[in-house]
């Protein structure tokens, strides 16, 4: 009891900055825990092509919203809490009402294209009409969210985080558990009416917050601030996900399904790499004030060794991950896993890079490097999934996320005019990564063999204990 006691009090005298820090992190951890709980149940409780249809659905939802939204919400809204701080509840409703006109303008478009675009779309008209109501009232969500977070008030966030999580999927298994009828309605009105419904209450709450008045001489600088960057929100958006937009044109919504799941995974690497990204930033931005690069290079090397071994580890048991999160009839999808997960590793390369020249204020570097980047995805997997199949969609995304590090360390090296990070080792990390990526797939029908590996790289671990937990407590952000 004195330990438990000992404990609580260290956890209360933490500073406010590291317990929001760490309460956003669990939320995203419970969040995404949620999210690996029900994707079995819905491959389980759907047929393939409406598992594939639906996530079709949603990738157009994300690509659609960076435009009908105008990301609002992402580095404008930042700086709007900053500049602003005693009108914080002005311009959030202020900037809320100008994502609505967009959104407007942007459904008019869409409604008045649907009769030309709705087959390559492949949504029935209720479908588009649901996906433009929430563009409509998500927004007030972020805007909320971001707001806590500046006000330090973490814990209403988390729990508003948490419970969407929770009830959007509960419903829509309900309606599948239900539904007689159209599967595919069940699944998504089900789960985003949930959120739509949640979404307006906040909508409301921030109208009357401010008294329905609308600022308009924020939104000069807001979209001024934010054109330049939307055709780096939609390459970087592309660059994950287009290619389950070719695989359902070009093989099927089945194949879509298969490679969900196993984007799902990758996911769950990207979810570890941005718990120590959120903390790196702000130790990068301040040693490179002080043109300290050699520390930042010190910290990152144990960081990569580390993401290399998940990295690894992820690749050795995908039959096991894969079994664990669809039926059998998925299970060739475990072949998509090692390059999906080599690609995560060039992709955290990518930030590492542009953290630093993110620093420098040169963001069209990393603009020109995505817009690249997302050009060689689209035509390297239209071929090669042509060619080969949904198989080699994953090799596409991880050529194109190498190619998106190259150019963002050819930046970094352009901004700053010397070595920031140690090269010669993340070259070798990058050669086993690549080299477990290719051959992992040939073990994946010897079990014993496989199990002989990764034994091999426990013992390994075990041998080296001492040398990675210090690395670990070296990793110390200050």
């Amino acid at each position: 009891m004195d330990k438990l006691s000992k404990l609580l009090n260290k956890l209360r005298n933490l500073p406010k900055g590291v317990k929001v820090s760490v309460a956003f992190f669990l939320a995203n951890i419970i969040t995404s825990g949620i999210g690996y709980i029900v994707t079995p149940i819905y491959t389980r409780m759907l047929p393939s092509d409406i598992v594939g249809q639906a996530s079709v659905f949603l990738t157009w939802v994300d690509l659609f919203g960076i435009i009908a939204m105008f990301c609002l919400s992402y580095g404008v809204f930042n700086n709007g809490m900053v500049d602003y701080p005693d009108q914080r509840d002005d311009y959030s409703f202020s900037m809320l009402i100008l994502s609505n006109i967009i959104t407007a303008g942007f459904t008019l478009i869409i409604v008045a294209l649907y009769p030309f675009i709705g087959g390559f779309l492949n949504m029935d008209l209720p479908l588009v009409l649901l996906m433009c109501g929430l563009f409509f009232v998500q927004p007030a969500y972020k805007f909320w969210t971001v707001k806590q977070r500046y006000e330090w008030k973490y814990k209403s966030t988390v729990l508003w985080t948490v419970f969407c999580a929770f009830a959007s999927p509960t419903v829509a298994i309900l309606c599948i558990h239900f539904s007689d009828q159209n599967k595919l309605y069940a699944r998504l009105f089900g789960a985003e009416l949930t959120l739509i419904a949640i979404y307006l209450g906040f909508y409301f709450y921030l109208a009357f917050r401010n008294k329905w008045k609308i600022n308009t001489s924020y939104w000069k600088a807001a979209l001024l601030f934010n054109i330049p960057l939307i055709p780096h929100y939609l390459s970087t958006f592309l660059l994950g996900s287009s290619n389950k937009l070719l695989i359902e044109k070009i093989v099927g919504e089945s194949e879509v399904a298969y490679y969900n799941v196993v984007h799902s995974v990758a996911v769950l690497v990207t979810i570890f790499w941005n718990s120590i990204n959120s903390s790196l930033v702000p130790y990068t931005y301040e040693k490179c004030k002080e043109n300290d690069y050699k520390s930042i290079s010190k910290v990152m090397s144990p960081i990569l060794t580390m993401l290399a071994t998940v990295c690894v580890g992820v690749m050795m048991f995908a039959p096991e991950v894969v079994a664990i999160m669809a039926p059998p009839e998925y299970r060739e999808a475990i072949y998509i896993i090692p390059s999906i997960i080599g690609g995560v590793f060039f992709q955290v390369q990518y930030f590492i890079y542009a953290n630093i020249v993110y620093y420098h204020k040169k963001p069209r570097y990393v603009m020109y490097a995505s817009v690249t980047s997302v050009a060689i995805n689209l035509v390297l997997g239209y071929l090669l999934i042509s060619t080969f199949g949904y198989l080699a969609a994953g090799y596409a995304t991880l050529i194109s996320y190498f190619v998106q590090a190259s150019l963002d360390y050819i930046a970094m090296r352009k901004v700053v005019k010397e070595e920031v990070y140690n090269m010669r080792y993340i070259g070798i990390l990058s050669v086993v990564v690549i080299a477990v990526a290719v051959l992992s797939t040939l073990v994946y029908d010897f079990i014993f063999v496989r199990y002989g590996i990764i034994a091999v790289i426990l013992v390994v671990c075990f041998l080296l204990r001492s040398k990675i937990i210090q690395a670990v407590k070296n990793l110390k952000f200050k």
